[in-house]
Order: structure tokens, then C-alpha cells, then sequence
């Protein structure tokens, strides 16, 4: 796990200022479920359907049930479904408390492959039922292994609407803090096998606030991709990244899917947040229409023609939801429509979008039309956000949009759209060029290296430490703008063609704020002949192919801790913006500095990188049976006599020292579960561990013994803490100590606590 940041003081409670001007703790059972205005609001705009408004304002007044998906790879969520399908939803079909059946888990019904249930357990359930008890507990350390996200339903649907493949390069504006951007990233990883576990594709996530930044990497983290980048940055003003292709030729990065949930009032969150009720107000709206506006058309810029975009919010607020739909369509003159998914996600029950709205103002009173606006509003309230007219209107398709209510699958609610980019915008005519040269550079820059003999080199880098006998890093610089390349950046515009200018909008409060930020440590990249790269390469077989430049280091320094691998496009980003794009963090840790200095390799394996590596490892791999599996993980260190033979003759064949166990799934071989005949793993399990000359032991933290017993069928023994024996082995050894357990040097990182905000949190929503 992740170094914690300690704080000198505990966090505070959150306050409201009483009527005597002193602050004051909230209290959330003496907030009144009931607003007037909104009330007022959302009956006169129609957004619930005839008949349905008892309904609707009963559910919002209910407790929000809790929902959660499992996460990882298809096969490791297979598994995990099965576990608790054969394992422990049985067990609660069978509980009643005071006469009343506890409800049974069921799935949501338009979520794929049945990995995201809907359950509804009381706190007085979970303590008077030691099933149910067991249960809850199960799921807390599956969350906290990243192994299941608690994750609100409405929440789940826009990445199911993108359609990602693990080629593609995909954004998440506004992604703490991080539910959605998990998701992503399974869904980039589900195509993975065993002989490529490293997708062509990346995930950029971004967020403004630099504290919720690492939220978000405790989060993605857990899904330990090696095709992930989190970014600290205005999504308003988020810079358009460049990179050296394939062939060497310097290009802009255009998307090819981008999520764009974006901050907003939160009123779909009423359920799980009753604080809103009592501070929501019509002015709130139309207070983040023109940030969320700004926001899209950025994503729009980014968007690579032919690709899709998904705008979301939790609002059921038109001024947040259609307006800026319909707004960003007109200033787009046909080059962006919108999606009709209305058969995609069987089983979601949803509404379509409005073509009509009325804006209400504070005061309670109704708009019908920009011309009712007063002049003393004119500044907060625009023509954008009325409903456009009817012969423009009709060409939008709003009602391709969807809204979700609360009353209809015992949810939140949410809109969603989506978006998809036919050509380029109408502003966008010099990218549109820059992007021909590079074609036409491309072909030249071929031709060249046939003359020449030429490679590819990164532009502006400069290696250091690279002298014989050192590691042998090299740090990314940055390289020049070629000739015109500096009127891509974005606000400049080519005022030769008329009808080309970027739309200018005006933001108000929101303006580009510089944030706080702390001072990232430098990413330094491992060079192939460096001795760190050549002695890991050696001790675990790595082939000659394998990206070992793509490993790097948080540090300058000469000795190196922890050391990360990045995918190839990752890298290239990192390289090529370190001075224009704030990094916070990228790539999967897959090896730590190990103390024993008997080792030949001064480098272990990580249990978070393991999958990432494991196809690639050819030497001091130990293939390993369920029954193996079993003994090492309910043993601290077990007794080399006590493993398989097979298991035993290979230990005998190598020396002290780091070593993988690898059990890939037998048709044949099954695991016998207690009363419960017999279950079968369906994937393949990789395991970090150590071995000595009499025993052998695990390197993997508390956490992943739990899961992979539960995974097997079978509890912790009782009173077992599975903590490493003074950390040393049966043998006397000097033992590696668990550097999975240790952030890198100077990363910065949150408490397990910071996952999610508190219920009732009075701020900008995000949608998670």
C-alpha cells in the first residue's frame, strides 16, 4: 500500500455558522427533506412524467441503497462474482431478523456480465446477523484490496457509453475522485490476455484540485495499469499534449474518447447528500452553466475527429444538462452530433431529453425567454441558457440526451449524453493542417532514414548518470515548437478565414484560478545498457524485446527504491510535456530495492506490477498447484519439505532470493470447499515471494492473503495475522522487508479515509 500523509492535527469536522455568527458541527438528522422552491422548480419544468411526482419526491426523500462493482480484469472478476455468488449470497437467503427476510443482492440488470449489485443491509441487520456480519466484512477488504468499488449505479453508466477499445487514447476531465476513471481503465484492459497485458491505449485523468489529484491516484492505482496518467490542470484550459509517433514526427494528441463529467449543483444527489436540500437554490445553475460550457467545448478541441465524448452531471437541472448540450451543438455548426443510445444498456430505465425548459430566478419567479431577463441579471443569466428555437432545436436531437430519475430503479439521478465529433470544429482549421505536415513529414522522414540510417531519438533528452558502471537514466527534456507550431496553442486563432474564431466565453468566478500545487519529483527513465536494467533483465530472463526503457524512477539519486514501468505512449507523453503538463503520477510499480545482500539481483518483484510482468519472466519462476497455494498462504514461512515436489525440485536448482509462483488454471484440478463440494479458480494467480534454503515466504501484503484465501473458498485461520516472523526466515536469513507497503520518495499520498467524500458534503458534485 501507499505511504499515508500524516497530519500534525485531525482533519475538521464540517461546520455551519449559526445565527450568532459561531461555527458549528452539521448535524444531518435535523436537516428537513424538503425545499420549496425546488419543489416548485422541478414541477413546473415537466422533468417528471405525469402521475410520477409522489413517486419521484418520495424516493428523494429515502435513503440512497448502497451498489458496488467488482472490478479488475474479466477473469479475476469472474472469479470474484463466483466467489460471492456460490459462496455467501446463499447463506443470506436463508436469514430472516424479527420475522422479516433479509434482501437478497441482485444485480443491476443493465450493468454487463452481472458485476454490479445492488444491496440493502441495515446497520441493525449487519450486527445482529453473524452471516450477514461476515458478508460486510468480506466486502470491506475487497474494497480496500481495490477489488470491488463501492460506486453509487448512475455513476456506472457514462464510461459503458463509450465504447472503449484498448487501443484508444482516452481523457477524463474532471475525474476525482476516480470512480468512473477505474472504469475506464477495466474497460482498456478487457481485451488483455496473457501474451499482452500492456494495451496500445492510455488513460489521462485530470482534476483541477490538486488534493483531490491524489485521492484520485489512490484510487487508479489499485488497478495497477501501466497505461495511466493523472494530471493536475484546469480541464477549462487543459493543454493540448504532443509526442513523437512511431516514426519519429512530432504531433498533438488528439482523443479518441473523453469523459466529460463535469462539476455541478448535485441536486440528483439529494438522496445521498440531504444537505443539498436545504442550500439548493436556482441560482446555482445558472452559476456553473458557463464553466461547464468551457468545459466541453475544451474536450470538443480535443477530440480527434470520429471519436466520442460523454458529457454527464448529476443534476436534473436543464440550465446544466440540455442547455449546454444545445449551446456547444450551434457554436459546433454541424460537426458534432448527438448519439441516439437508446439501445445500448438494455434494462436502464431512462427519459429523454428535454426540448423545452423554463429558468426560474432566485426569487422564485419563471423566465419563458432570454428577453424576460431583467437587467440587473443580465450578468448571470444569458440567452444560452433558454431553450434554442424551434426550427434550430429540432436539428439538435436533444432528445437523444437521457435522464435518469430516482423512482424508476431505486437510484440517484443523472444526465447523460453523448456526444460524437464528425470533423473538425469549425475554429480548428490550423491543428487540421499541422496534422496534414505531419502525414507529409512522416513519409519524408522515411525516406531520410533509408538514406541515412537514421533511428528514432528522443528529442531534447539528456541522459544523466549514463557514465560505465552507473544506472544509466535518462531525464526528459522538452523539446522545441517547430516552425508555426505555436499558433496550435489554444485562443489563438487564424483571422484570415472568416467565421473560424474559437468562441470566446466568459467565464465569470470561474476564470483560470492558478492552484496550489506541490512540486512533483522528476520522472527519470531507465536506459536498456544501464547496470539496474542489465542485472534485472539477467536474473529474471527478461527477452531481448522487452521494454526496458520504459521502466523509471522517482529519483535522481544513485540509489533507486522503487522502480515503475510505463506503457510506450505514457512515456512519450511524460517526456515531451514535462514543462507544460502537470504530472502527478504514472505507470505501475513492479520492482523494490530488496536489503538482503545475497541476492545476485538487488531488485524484487511487486505484487501490485506482478501481472504486468509475469508473462515476461522466464528464469527463478516456480510453477506452484492449488495445494501449494493453499500452504503458502496460510503459513508466514512454510517449510520448503512441505511444498509439492515439483515445487520442491525447482527451489533446489536456485539460490537464495526473489523469486515468482505462477499457477495458471487446470481443467483437471479442482479446489474441495467445505460443505460446499468443490469450485474451480478460473485465473491465473501470480504471487511475489522469497525463498531460502529451508523455507519460503510470501512478499505480498495482509490484504492480498485475505483475498486470495476468499477467492479459494476458504477463511483466515483464526488469531493468524499472516505478518512476516521478525523478519526473518526459518533459516536466519536477513529478510527483504515489504516495501509494498511504502510509498515512493516524496509521492504524495492520502489517507484510506479521503476515498470519498462524507454524506451530506456541501460542494460542486461530481457525479461518483
Amino acid at each position: 500500500m501507499p505511504r499515508r500523509r500524516t497530519f500534525k492535527h485531525p482533519p475538521p469536522q464540517k461546520r455551519i455558522r449559526t445565527e450568532t455568527g459561531e461555527n458549528a458541527p452539521i448535524d444531518y438528522k435535523e436537516i428537513v427533506k424538503q425545499n420549496t422552491l425546488l419543489e416548485k422548480y422541478y414541477q413546473g419544468l415537466g422533468v417528471v412524467p405525469d402521475g410520477e411526482w409522489d413517486l419521484f419526491i418520495s424516493a428523494m426523500r429515502r435513503n440512497l441503497p448502497a451498489t458496488f462493482r467488482i472490478t479488475g480484469t474479466r477473469s479475476t472478476a469472474e472469479t470474484i462474482r463466483s466467489c460471492l455468488e456460490n459462496k455467501y449470497f446463499p447463506e443470506l437467503a436463508e436469514i430472516e431478523i424479527e420475522g422479516e427476510k433479509v434482501p437478497s443482492p441482485h444485480p443491476l440488470p443493465w450493468y454487463p456480465h452481472r458485476l454490479a449489485w445492488h444491496i440493502s443491509l441495515s446497520r441493525m441487520v449487519i450486527r445482529h446477523s453473524p452471516a450477514v456480519s461476515k458478508f460486510h466484512s468480506f466486502l470491506v477488504k475487497e474494497n480496500q484490496q481495490g477489488n470491488i468499488c463501492r460506486q453509487e449505479a448512475v455513476s456506472m453508466i457514462p464510461p459503458l457509453l463509450m465504447d472503449i477499445k484498448s487501443h484508444h487514447k482516452v481523457l477524463d476531465m474532471c475525474a476525482a475522485p476516480g470512480s468512473k476513471t477505474t472504469q475506464l481503465i477495466e474497460l482498456l484492459h478487457s481485451e488483455e490476455s496473457l501474451t499482452n497485458l500492456i494495451p496500445a491505449g492510455v488513460v489521462v485523468a485530470n482534476d483541477a484540485d490538486n488534493k483531490r489529484c491524489y485521492m484520485l491516484v489512490h484510487q487508479a492505482k489499485r488497478l495497477n495499469s501501466p497505461c495511466l496518467m493523472v494530471t493536475n490542470h484546469d480541464a477549462a484550459a487543459f493543454p493540448t499534449m504532443y509526442y513523437n509517433n512511431e516514426k519519429g514526427v512530432r504531433q498533438p494528441l488528439l482523443f479518441d474518447r473523453i469523459l466529460c463529467d463535469v462539476p455541478c449543483s448535485g441536486d440528483g444527489t439529494l438522496r445521498k447528500n440531504p444537505v443539498i436540500w436545504r442550500d439548493w437554490t436556482p441560482s446555482l445553475a445558472p452559476s456553473l452553466h458557463k464553466l461547464q460550457l468551457r468545459i466541453l467545448q475544451r474536450g470538443l478541441e480535443l477530440l480527434a475527429p470520429g471519436g466520442r465524448i460523454v458529457y454527464s452531471t448529476c443534476s436534473m437541472n436543464p440550465v446544466e444538462d440540455e442547455a449546454v448540450i444545445a449551446t456547444a451543438l450551434q457554436l459546433c455548426k454541424g460537426t458534432v452530433e448527438l448519439v441516439d443510445c437508446d439501445k445500448e444498456l438494455v434494462g436502464l430505465k431512462r427519459l429523454p431529453g428535454l426540448t423545452s425548459w423554463k429558468v426560474m430566478v432566485k426569487t422564485g419567479e419563471w423566465l419563458e425567454k432570454p428577453s424576460d431577463i431583467p437587467r440587473h441579471m443580465s450578468a448571470t443569466l444569458t440567452s444560452n441558457m433558454f431553450p434554442p428555437d424551434p426550427s434550430i432545436g429540432e436539428g439538435l436531437h436533444l432528445e437523444r440526451c437521457m435522464r435518469v430519475l430516482p423512482h424508476h430503479q431505486d437510484t440517484g439521478a443523472f444526465f447523460i449524453s453523448v456526444l460524437h465529433k464528425k470533423d473538425w470544429l469549425p475554429w480548428q482549421n490550423k491543428m487540421r493542417r499541422r496534422l496534414e505536415r505531419v502525414v507529409a513529414e512522416e513519409g519524408g522522414k522515411e525516406e531520410e532514414e533509408e538514406e541515412h540510417g537514421k533511428t528514432d531519438s528522443e528529442n531534447g533528452a539528456k541522459q544523466t548518470g549514463g557514465g560505465e558502471g552507473g544506472d544509466g537514466f535518462v531525464e526528459g527534456g522538452q523539446p522545441a515548437l517547430i516552425e508555426g507550431e505555436e499558433d496550435l496553442i489554444e485562443g489563438k486563432v487564424d483571422k484570415e478565414e472568416e467565421g473560424c474564431r474559437r468562441p470566446t466565453l466568459d467565464l465569470g468566478k470561474w476564470g483560470y484560478q492558478k492552484r496550489k500545487a506541490y512540486k512533483e519529483d522528476p520522472y527519470v527513465f531507465v536506459e536498456k545498457n544501464g547496470k539496474l536494467w542489465q542485472s534485472v533483465k539477467e536474473y529474471y530472463g527478461l527477452p531481448d524485446d522487452f521494454a526496458g526503457d520504459q521502466l523509471l524512477t522517482r529519483t535522481v539519486a544513485e540509489r533507486k527504491k522503487n522502480v515503475f514501468l510505463a506503457s510506450w505512449l505514457i512515456k512519450k507523453l511524460t517526456v515531451h510535456n514535462e514543462q507544460t503538463v502537470r504530472v502527478i503520477n504514472i505507470g505501475v510499480k513492479v520492482l523494490a530495492r530488496c536489503e538482503n545482500l545475497k541476492t545476485a539481483c538487488g531488485f524484487r518483484l511487486c505484487q501490485e506490477g506482478i501481472q504486468t510482468m509475469a508473462p515476461f519472466i522466464t528464469r527463478h519462476s516456480i510453477k506452484i498447484t492449488l495445494d501449494d497455494i493453499m500452504c503458502l498462504l496460510r503459513e508466514p514461512n512454510p517449510l520448503t519439505s512441505t511444498l509439492s515436489q515439483e515445487v520442491q525440485a525447482a527451489i533446489s536448482t536456485m539460490e537464495a532470493g526473489p523469486v515468482i509462483f505462477r499457477y495458471i488454471p487446470d481443467s483437471t484440478e479442482k479446489l474441495e470447499l467445505d460443505k460446499q463440494g468443490s469450485s474451480m479458480i478460473s485465473c491465473p494467480i501470480f504471487l511475489s515471494g522469497w525463498i531460502a534454503a529451508r523455507s519460503v515466504r510470501l512478499l505480498v501484503g495482509r490484504e492480498d492473503h485475505f483475498h486470495y484465501l476468499a477467492m479459494l473458498g476458504c477463511d483466515p485461520p483464526e488469531n493468524q495475522s499472516l505478518a512476516p516472523v521478525s523478519g526473518k526466515t526459518l533459516d536466519g536469513d536477513q529478510e527483504v522487508q515489504d516495501g509494498d507497503q511504502g510509498g515512493e520518495d516524496g509521492e504524495q499520498e492520502v489517507q484510506d479515509g479521503d476515498q470519498g467524500g462524507e454524506d451530506g458534503e456541501q460542494e460542486v458534485q461530481d457525479g461518483d
